[in-house]
């Protein structure tokens, strides 16, 4: 292998290891996010079962309805940024088989870094979502002592 080749391969690579680390660091963001869903889903849970008090059991069932839709664009928010990692790790191998192979592999690699970038932002779509449920769950909460 060649200087050129190897510089060539690292500089096909810096991108999809940027964006497998940016994901990663997403990833990261997100499932916390849900486990703080299901940390407040099992409280809510607790709370009715222990007979909370009948003024409070409506927003409890209001609020445990919205963590649950939470955690379903959590979830989906997770699998298009796991996807999107897989993904880069594919568009870098396909770039090693280029390289190393000699394999014609570009339309594999376009479509790797295009599906990628479209999954990825799905994902962020599915946490905007999240955040806008989580308002509304706060303006349950809130509602009653306003």
């Amino acid at each position: 292998m060649t200087v050129d080749a190897f510089a060539k391969l690292l500089q096909f690579s810096i991108s999809p290891i940027a964006l497998i680390s940016g994901a990663s660091l997403l990833l990261l963001s997100i499932t916390n996010r849900l486990g703080r869903t299901i940390d407040r889903s099992r409280i809510l849970v607790r709370e009715l079962e222990n007979g909370a008090p009948p003024a409070l059991r409506e927003d409890h069932k209001s609020q445990l309805q919205i963590l649950l839709r939470r955690s379903r664009y959590l979830r989906a928010a997770v699998l298009c940024i796991s996807a999107s990692i897989f993904l880069s790790a594919l568009m870098i191998v396909s770039v090693f088989l280029q390289v190393f192979a000699d394999w014609e592999l570009k339309f594999a690699v376009l479509t790797c870094l295009f599906l990628g970038v479209l999954s990825l932002s799905a994902a962020v779509v599915y946490l905007f979502f999240d955040v806008s449920a989580g308002l509304k769950a706060l303006e349950v909460e809130v509602g009653r002592h306003i």
